[in-house]
């Protein structure tokens, strides 16, 4: 028997055609190697969407290969993710669940504060899943210390447990203050299949067995292109099994060819900058790549504007390029002192923006202070950019983003 095991997928991310038409080729790709290989279903722990209603293009990309997964037999589970979690069931998970193409695993009922969730059992390998979605604002850590634990680890038979969230043994080198330790998910499970890390990792601790990320198929933020192109293997896993796990396999599911060029620009002029890559470009190959484009340092002389990425991304294409993504939050002026306030990736920046200006509110309630409050700040924020889709009105729109809001401040609605 055997199983696939996909999380991270992000559909909807990509904004410009050629990263849209690859997002698509390598998600369909990865669809058809789970039916070619024979699975008997497929797990996706998160993620599947970057927003919980994405446009009606990527909707009906989605539609349409799961029902050719559907048609070839194999079922498909699956939990929310932190980018497509809906708590009024009002997501394309959702969408895709009513039309019979997956089924969402999370059965949960409220009673004496605690959680109490049910066994899914796959009715051809009589495997019993049970699982948690993903969460917004960093609550996963609350949400699995009010789980009842005792009857899901009591459950006899081959056992999964879903989920989507960081394990703090697992993280390395990843910043997100969202994580939580593995002893908060049940324990005594064979498999846990979980989202949320773009890159595979896999581990044991004792009474966790199989602890699985299997990372995302191609990118659902901008630095994980820059990984690839530093080497990281992208792909899903595939897992044989019969009374326990006999084999976890990560099967690469290969994208496009990447050129990552590094400029150190510290104590360089701007002017020194772009005649570096004037050089750079004349040399590249960039035909059918992405080509990413790293500044980073304090420049002695200049202004960051000096640099013209337009012009960039114009001599790249001219050559082949696939697409051009040019990094400058790292790189400063000394002209302009503002060395540590813009460096970083734009959700480094965004985040220390929350953190610099919070402690100035005066609140009594813990969720809307501290870290908990910046998190809830950087949650409001991607929910306030989701843009309204083709065949959504406005009114309809505006309730909607409002409704989520609320319910993520924990408001009544």
């Amino acid at each position: 028997m055997r199983f696939a095991h996909l999380a991270d997928i992000h559909l909807g991310f990509q904004k410009t055609g050629p990263l849209q038409d690859l997002e698509r080729d390598i998600f369909e790709r990865t669809m058809d190697e789970c039916v070619s290989r024979d699975v008997d279903f497929v797990l996706i722990c998160g993620d599947l969407f970057h927003v919980n209603i994405p446009e009606m293009r990527v909707q009906k990309l989605a539609m349409a290969k799961f029902r050719d997964v559907h048609e070839a037999g194999i079922p498909i589970y699956a939990v929310y993710g932190s980018h497509d979690f809906s708590p009024v069931s009002n997501s394309a998970i959702d969408l895709l669940e009513s039309a019979g193409y997956l089924t969402k695993v999370t059965c949960a009922s409220y009673r004496d504060n605690l959680i109490h969730l049910d066994f899914l059992e796959d009715k051809k390998t009589g495997a019993k899943l049970a699982g948690l979605s993903g969460l917004k604002a960093g609550r996963d850590a609350e949400h699995y210390q009010t789980l009842d634990r005792t009857p899901l680890e009591s459950e006899p038979g081959f056992k999964i447990f879903l989920f989507h969230g960081a394990i703090s043994e697992m993280m390395g080198d990843i910043r997100d203050d969202s994580n939580m330790p593995v002893s908060y998910l049940p324990a005594g499970f064979d498999y846990y299949a979980g989202g949320h890390l773009h890159t595979f990792r896999r581990d044991a601790f004792p009474g966790y067995a199989n602890v699985v990320y299997p990372g995302t198929p191609f990118a659902g933020y901008h630095n994980d292109m820059e990984m690839s192109a530093r080497g990281t293997q992208r792909g899903f896993v595939m897992v044989d099994f019969d009374r326990e796990i006999n084999n976890v396999e990560f099967v690469s599911v290969p994208s496009c060819e990447y050129d990552l060029v590094d400029i150190d620009a510290d104590a360089r002029s701007s002017e020194w900058v772009n005649s570096e890559m004037d050089g750079i470009i004349e040399k590249l190959d960039p035909s059918g790549k992405i080509i990413i484009l790293k500044m980073a340092g304090e420049m002695s002389a200049g202004r960051t504007t000096d640099i013209n990425p337009a012009g960039l991304r114009q001599r790249l294409a001219s050559k082949g390029a696939l697409e051009t993504i040019i990094h400058k939050h790292g790189l400063t002026s000394r002209e302009y002192k503002i060395r540590g306030e813009s460096a970083g990736t734009k959700d480094q920046i965004e985040r220390r923006t929350f953190e610099g200006n919070i402690g100035q509110v005066r609140i009594k309630r813990p969720s809307l202070s501290g870290a908990q409050g910046v998190r809830l700040a950087e949650t409001l924020l991607l929910a306030l950019r989701q843009p309204r889709p083709e065949n959504e009105r406005k009114e309809d729109y505006d309730h909607r983003i409002k409704t989520d809001a609320a319910t993520k401040m924990g408001l009544d609605t």
